[in-house]
């Protein structure tokens, strides 16, 4: 089976997912107040027992070496990005700028993109997403927060960072490679059955969201321009660059992979935060993310 018909049966069974999430807010299964513990729960518990288990492995100096490629690659990716959103965005108000360039930045690739990696490219793929994923979670929360705060609170920044589960787990992971044993078999089974909760949960809840979301507003022309941006633009820009460059097949397939992701979930959640346009930062990631389940797997035709 290639990468697109991989890809394909993936998105489909995400779409199941987030239907299923839909159908739980709407029948008031799951409410509001719920939702909110689903997401502890994802990004405490299973999302780093995933990205932990993909390190339970042994590695060698090549895997290495591809570790450090993607994590440069991950770089230039924010970094392209970056120039992208100052390009397409310099002519938006202050309050909507602040989230399409937060929201050219970053995707949402650690919710919904490392599930879609995990059964596309399985446990190696898993493992550099993991480094992909190092930088960017870095930049999130200092370069992506600049965008919205003043630099006061660059202390408090580092803070939050330092308490991120997924992202502390990559440096026990790192470690754990390192060391003379592998984790017990009750163990290592237990984190990777927990971490298998991710791709279906994350879906659910990201299907609950639009579930509760007001669709009478989401027709915003500039929330499609980010999403055409988002989904098209950058992830074309990305595989033509790396695939040009000869850069190894598995590193430029879950880069593009993780960069074709919708917003950042988190994305509405800062803009309230902070006293930006959170309503217009919604509908981004609403109209992105039903757009993506249908993106995602055509743009891996050119894989």
């Amino acid at each position: 089976m290639n990468v697109f018909d991989r890809m394909l049966n993936t998105q489909a069974l995400m779409f199941v997912y987030v239907l299923t999430g839909i159908i739980m807010a709407k029948t008031k299964i799951l409410r509001h107040e719920g939702r909110s513990s689903f997401i502890n729960l994802l990004l405490d518990i299973t999302l780093p027992c995933m990205i932990l288990n993909s390190f339970n492995v042994k590695i060698g100096i090549n895997e290495l070496i591809s570790a450090g490629q993607i994590m440069i690659i991950s770089i230039v990716c924010v970094l392209i990005s970056w120039i992208t959103g100052k390009i397409f965005w310099r002519s938006q108000p202050q309050n909507r700028k602040a989230v399409l360039e937060f929201s050219t930045l970053f995707s949402n690739a650690g919710n919904a993109g490392m599930p879609i990696v995990a059964s596309v490219f399985r446990t190696e793929g898993v493992f550099y997403a993991s480094f992909y994923l190092l930088p960017v979670r870095i930049l999130i929360w200092t370069v992506g927060l600049s965008l919205f705060v003043d630099e006061r609170n660059i202390k408090k920044r580092l803070i939050i960072l330092a308490k991120t589960p997924s992202l502390v787990v990559v440096f026990i992971g790192i470690a754990l490679m390192f060391m003379p044993f592998r984790l017990p078999s009750v163990l290592s089974t237990a984190i990777k059955n927990i971490g298998d909760m991710t791709g279906p949960l994350s879906m659910m809840i990201i299907g609950a969201a639009l579930g509760e979301s007001n669709l009478s507003g989401i027709f915003d022309i500039d929330a499609f321009k980010l999403t055409f941006v988002r989904l098209a633009v950058q992830p074309l820009i990305f595989l033509f660059l790396f695939r040009s460059l000869g850069v190894k097949d598995i590193l430029w397939q879950v880069a593009v992979t993780l960069t074709a992701m919708p917003a950042a979930a988190n994305t509405e959640i800062i803009a309230e935060m902070y006293g930006k346009d959170y309503a217009f930062a919604a509908r981004c990631v609403v109209v992105s993310t039903v757009i993506s389940l249908f993106s995602v797997p055509v743009l891996t035709l050119l894989f």
